[in-house]
């Protein structure tokens, strides 16, 4: 059985390609800041991916196939700046320096091993053209782009010296009910339904015209997935290629749950106090390489963002498409 390690397997990507790679007949060992989870695989204890040893010691036992490396500090657009200052140290230990023991291991114990890097739209920063691929200027405005630019760095340097087989996913934004609260799509959509209800009256949100690259996060962890059966490493972006407004996702979201279009809106400018980037991703070259192609798009995406919300409000457990 082929050996897969997911760094961050509780967040919605790891857990989404948990139980994608379980399909597959993956022996898996997950890696989170609190736990492990194992599917036919032996280990005790917590991994601290930070320290050196303990990841020497767990590459060393554990000799995987594949490392998917998603551990990140995340954050959200209406973070504060002050927030995002503080988020320095951490933003640098997960995306950086863990990720540097994790490879210099790969390097010492499992040199055949294929290692995924998930990267962010936000390394592009203000980008001047659009749609950026990878040949797009990086240049983050932000902790968290400056860290993922500078891991992606770390896993080139690896490539050209090592010869180890590192590649880079530069992920623009992706959704799913797992995804977290914090983030717009999904307090779009638990406001609205809360509004459906009848536990709200209004939706609070930063800036209805900021538009956004969505896509599904199962079409995106099987990009990942596509990536490292290619046969050279190298850097994808991962996108849909299409942008929308979060006035459209409202919309649509609305439409869906057959609410009044007079809905009370309130858009309420502090809310977002990092300014939000229109950035649009060009994956041609993932789609050559790969053949990959999203299977869900934006509006049926939405659908199952809706049924999901609506599930957790009459207390069953969501399900959606992987």
């Amino acid at each position: 059985m082929p050996r897969a390690l997911i760094i961050g397997h509780t967040g919605q990507d790891g857990r989404i390609l948990w139980d994608q790679l379980a399909a597959r007949d993956f022996s898996l060992l997950g890696i989170s800041r609190h736990e492990t989870r194992t599917n036919e695989v032996q280990w005790e204890g917590v991994v601290d991916i930070t320290d050196p040893s303990s990841v020497r010691h767990l590459m060393e036992y554990f000799s995987p196939d594949q490392i998917y490396y998603l551990a990140a500090h995340h954050h959200s657009s209406q973070d504060s700046g002050s927030a995002e200052a503080d988020a320095w140290h951490e933003c640098w230990n997960v995306h950086v320096h863990a990720f540097s023991n994790f490879l210099h291991a790969a390097k010492d114990y499992c040199p055949d091993v294929r290692i995924f890097y998930a990267a962010s739209s936000r390394v592009f920063g203000e980008a001047i053209e659009s749609p950026q691929d990878e040949t797009t200027r990086i240049a983050p405005t932000c902790v968290y782009g400056v860290t993922k630019a500078s891991a992606m760095l770390l896993a080139d340097y690896y490539v050209r010296v090592h010869s180890l087989f590192v590649s880079c996913g530069i992920l623009f934004n992706h959704e799913s009910p797992m995804r977290g609260s914090q983030f717009v799509s999904q307090r779009i959509v638990d406001g609205l339904v809360a509004i459906k209800f009848g536990l709200a009256n209004t939706l609070e949100i930063g800036s209805l015209n900021a538009r956004v690259d969505w896509g599904y996060a199962p079409d995106y962890t099987r990009a990942m997935q596509l990536v490292l059966e290619h046969n050279q490493a190298g850097t994808f972006v991962i996108a849909s290629g299409h942008t929308h407004s979060v006035r459209e996702m409202i919309t649509m979201t609305a439409e869906y749950l057959e609410l009044s279009p007079e809905i009370h809106l309130v858009e309420t400018v502090n809310i977002l106090r990092r300014p939000s980037q229109d950035l649009c991703g060009d994956a041609l070259l993932l789609r050559t390489a790969t053949g990959w192609e999203p299977m869900i798009g934006f509006r049926q995406m939405i659908s199952i963002l809706v049924d999901a919300a609506v599930a957790r409000h009459h207390g069953h457990m969501p399900s959606f498409p992987i």
